[in-house]
């Protein structure tokens, strides 16, 4: 396969944020005008099969993107595919490395003898795919409307073409979030297939043992919300009194990357890359929205919904141990092992929960501000916080 030709490089995220704009709003229009529930008591229809052909035509829009700058880690990736050796040997099975990653790519290379832009639409189907499958396990016959919350939301095009081994990796313990979370009374079988997800995907990157430790948590020890709820409010208490906790955490082996991040070794031109460093108020009002959904779910209006706690309590965890390192460089990656559950965390309340009368219309102008705000993002990342650099080089060149 070869890279896609008929959209230059400069032109993809645009592309790519105009297309889910539009399709959210449109659906937004859809919804908007009525009165019930027809969500909740949705049937199968063309809309399912429209969400399967969106996230394969994502899979191949992402995948065979140009090696360029603008993709960021593309490059870096690209050119450690091209240098495996053809000789190069299995890792051996080792916890402690990421082995799976490298095993990945020499049988790609090796045996299957894909190029660079095929390898990226393996990563891409298993990124994707792993959102459709959790989708399909926890919404069902709203897959359209759950595909839209993930593909809209603010990470999701980042971690598709930048941290993808890391987008990877939390999208294998997405789909073992949606299994525990749906068959906790079940056999122990499901169960272990879990857990060797989760192992599976720590084998590509470390950094998603927080994400399924936080999701055990929640079905085995923690099951109440409201103390997840407190821990999470307790952690911007305990980061702003403690002060930083990089360097606590970094030494107790989590990732080696935190170490590197915390201690500010990166080089010059990534340096000049990271936004901003500090307590990240902004990070924060935006990781609050799905922790006042789920107070104003499970304190406020009282209901209990097992699975919504399960997926809750994982993303409350998860995103109470970023706010305890949220002055470190790049922080925005350790935030994304909390954000990757966002979608799900609105997603399963709107579209399978009785919450109001007229949850159609309220569900509406859920996605409209959620998408919206995603969009406005873009825009003010390439034309807000730079005094309007890259204005001619993303949209006029």
């Amino acid at each position: 396969m070869q890279p896609i030709q008929f959209i230059e490089y400069y032109y993809y995220s645009t592309a790519y944020y105009l297309l889910l704009v539009f399709l959210c709003w449109f659906t937004t229009l859809y919804y908007i005008g009525s009165n019930g529930q027809k969500i909740l008591h949705a049937e199968e229809s063309l809309s399912q099969s429209m969400a399967v052909v969106l996230t394969v035509l994502m899979i191949f829009f992402v995948g065979l993107r140009e090696l360029a700058r603008d993709f960021g880690d593309t490059i870096g990736y690209a050119r450690n595919y091209d240098h495996i050796s053809r000789i190069a040997q299995y890792e051996s099975v080792n916890l402690k490395l990421e082995w799976l990653w490298v095993d990945m790519q020499i049988f790609c290379k090796n045996v299957l003898g894909m190029n660079t832009h095929e390898f990226f639409v393996i990563v891409a189907f298993f990124y994707f795919g792993g959102m459709l499958l959790a989708s399909y396990l926890l919404t069902r016959k709203n897959l359209w409307l759950s595909m839209l919350l993930f593909f809209s939301a603010f990470n999701t095009w980042s971690y598709g073409v930048n941290g993808i081994r890391n987008g990877l990796a939390c999208s294998i313990v997405l789909v073992s979030i949606a299994i525990l979370a749906t068959n906790e009374s079940e056999n122990n079988i499901k169960k272990v297939f879990c857990v060797v997800l989760m192992l599976l995907a720590m084998s590509i990157h470390r950094s998603s043992v927080l994400p399924s430790v936080a999701a055990l948590t929640s079905i085995y020890v923690v099951r109440d919300t409201k103390w997840a709820l407190r821990f999470w409010f307790a952690s911007i208490v305990i980061s702003l009194v403690a002060g930083p906790m990089e360097s606590f955490f970094s030494s107790l082996g989590f990732d080696d990357r935190m170490s590197r991040y915390s201690e500010g070794k990166y080089n010059e031109y990534y340096q000049s890359a990271v936004s901003h460093t500090g307590f990240r108020w902004d990070f924060l009002l935006y990781s609050s929205f799905p922790v006042l959904l789920t107070w104003y779910i499970t304190s406020y209006r009282k209901f209990t919904d097992r699975t919504f706690s399960v997926i809750a309590n994982t993303y409350l965890f998860c995103s109470a141990f970023w706010i305890m390192v949220i002055r470190a460089s790049y922080s925005n990656r350790f935030a994304y092992l909390s954000w990757f559950i966002y979608p799900l965390v609105f997603a399963y309340p709107l579209l399978r929960m009785n919450l109001w009368k007229d949850q159609d219309r309220k569900t509406a102008l859920i996605l409209f501000a959620y998408s919206g705000f995603t969009f406005f993002m873009f825009f003010i990342y390439y034309f807000g916080t730079t005094g309007f650099k890259g204005f001619d080089q993303y949209w006029w060149r």
